[in-house]
């Protein structure tokens, strides 16, 4: 918290559930999600929602082919919703799960696994009112398999999870677009800013291209390699979102090899180019975009 606030000058994060153990075990997590909303307020940090990590993603959640592994993704959803409340979030969600492979060549698989997926979003739904949340959230993807990956399926999934007490919202990993390879507006980042969704979506912001969801700092290196202009984003923003407020959280992963120090010089450096685009355009007439 004390390098968000100090080392990036930034004041709202969003909490990876890849910071508690695997399986939420509810005494050591409820632990964990208490030191971190104490170390939260130490440094003035307000923590805005939790989301999946790289541990969630390695499975196929609440589209496991396996009825007894749904179930259990749908628990392990609501000891998510708990411990953000415990922390004082206002939010959590991510990635909801994968089709299997046979599931996904299926047509009728594929509908039975979605209608499914809308009946775990509605309890969740209800599950996170009870708790006191305010929004939950569901990530655009890369993969097809991942439902979500192209725009009608994230305008879909909006559309069945507003029916409950609290809404889910996209959060638009602006990173995931650069990596498909589909041929159609869904591998334009700038074309879903241009969408009109139901709420505005929370953005996640990696620097990535055709070859990968490399989830890159935005270093001059990377940014020479990577599709994702941080100018044109802060422009069409502007053009599509122009009122009231909108948050982006980096999600840079770097390879668990790479030096301490270099990963701290790269998340500077990826707030410096942020902040350049972003005061950039706020010298342009009735701007209303601000950093932090």
């Amino acid at each position: 918290m004390s390098i968000i606030a100090d080392d990036l000058g930034l004041q709202q994060c969003q909490v990876s559930l890849d910071l508690f153990e695997p399986g939420l075990d509810p005494v050591m997590a409820t632990g964990t999600a208490q030191a971190v909303s104490k170390a939260a307020a130490t440094a003035g940090v307000t923590l805005h929602s939790t989301f999946t990590g790289l541990a969630g993603y390695s499975g196929n959640l609440l589209l496991h082919p396996a009825p007894e592994a749904r179930r259990a993704a749908l628990q392990w959803f609501e000891r998510a919703i708990d411990l953000t409340g415990e922390m004082g979030a206002a939010g959590t969600g991510g990635f909801l799960g994968a089709l299997s492979v046979a599931d996904a060549a299926d047509p009728v698989q594929r509908h039975m696994r979605t209608g499914e997926l809308k009946a775990a979003m509605d309890h969740l739904s209800d599950y996170a009112s009870r708790v006191g949340l305010s929004f939950l959230l569901f990530e655009n993807m890369a993969v097809p398999r991942e439902l979500g990956s192209c725009i009608p399926e994230a305008h879909q999934l909006e559309a069945m999870g507003s029916e409950g007490p609290v809404p889910w919202t996209l959060c638009l990993d602006l990173g995931h677009p650069c990596a498909l390879n589909t041929g159609s507006p869904s591998d334009d980042p700038l074309h879903w800013l241009s969408e009109d969704w139901m709420r505005t979506p929370v953005l996640q912001i990696q620097q990535a291209n055709r070859a990968g969801d490399f989830h890159w700092p935005f270093t001059p290196e990377r940014n020479a390699e990577g599709l994702l202009f941080p100018a044109a984003v802060i422009e069409s923003l502007q053009a599509n979102i122009p009122d009231g407020d909108l948050y982006l959280f980096f999600e840079i992963i770097h390879p668990a090899e790479y030096p301490d120090d270099g990963v701290l010089s790269d998340l500077r450096q990826s707030v410096d180019c942020w902040n350049t685009a972003i005061e950039q355009a706020a010298v342009a007439p009735n701007s209303g975009v601000t950093s932090g």
